[in-house]
């Protein structure tokens, strides 16, 4: 055979010789369900379409516990809501929030994180204050003023002098929530209070199935952790107060699932 002069020659003598089994036919369920959802749903039984969640360290109480936050959601996610289950150790009931959450999924262009407890001391022992004494709730540097000592609204020796402050201060400038979620007991009610977005505070009751008060200290909350938040950075803290006791399976349900879809 002589020898190709061109690397098209080569091509066309390769191909003379070269005998290409067919390929195997690709069989087609005709009744395969046709519509996005269910295709995403038959997807979803041979891939993990959920990104495992990813849990941090963001600080630690005056006693060394650990406060802790979880991300469901993508991390690429554009959107981010920060919840965090209680501040005061004797008001559990936003704890039952955090467990309903793990069970769901945001949607794609969102991000949940959950901070359990921003006040692990006080959880521990059941406790409004933390190990120090102090109100986290009211040790925050934005209309912060002293008062309170020894009483279960201390503020603090000074503004952010509690490490737990100083942890979700930390936290939340680095995050840059569009929403934080705080909840407290026993009061019942999403508050409207200084509201930074009225209209979402409104949704976010309607959803929870919560009436909307104005929690408002008697004149003025000094040195809360929602004041901090809605003062200095883009996007908007608010507190949902549960009433005292345990709430039922279906308001915590219906209050996670408005975490993940008023907006």
């Amino acid at each position: 055979m002589s020898r190709p002069r061109s690397l098209s020659a080569a091509v066309a003598a390769v191909a003379a010789v070269v005998v290409l089994a067919p390929l195997p036919s690709l069989a087609v369920d005709t009744d395969a369900p046709r519509s996005p959802a269910a295709r995403r749903a038959i997807a979803a039984r041979y891939l993990d379409l959920r990104p495992a969640p990813l849990t941090v360290e963001i600080g630690r109480s005056r006693l060394g516990r650990p406060l802790t936050a979880t991300r469901y959601g993508r991390a690429s996610a554009p959107r981010t809501v920060v919840v965090i289950g209680l501040l005061h150790g004797n008001e559990p009931a936003g704890l039952r929030v955090v467990q309903s959450l793990r069970a769901m999924e945001p949607a794609r262009d969102t991000q949940v994180w959950v901070v359990p407890t921003g006040n692990p001391d006080g959880l521990a022992r059941s406790s409004r204050t933390n190990a120090a004494g102090v109100d986290i709730n009211r040790n925050f540097p934005h209309d912060w003023r002293y008062a309170g000592r020894g009483t279960g609204t201390y503020s603090g020796p000074s503004a952010a002098s509690e490490p737990e402050t100083k942890a979700l201060i930390a936290f939340l400038a680095a995050r840059r929530p569009q929403l934080v979620v705080i909840f407290h007991q026993p009061l019942n009610g999403v508050d409207t209070y200084g509201a930074k977005n009225p209209t979402l505070a409104h949704r976010l009751a309607v959803a929870m199935g919560l009436p909307e008060k104005s929690f408002s200290c008697g004149g003025v909350c000094h040195g809360t952790l929602t004041g901090w938040f809605n003062a200095t950075q883009p996007g908007m803290a608010i507190t949902v107060e549960f009433a005292a006791g345990t709430p039922s399976s279906t308001l915590v349900a219906r209050v996670a699932k408005a975490l993940l879809t008023v907006r």
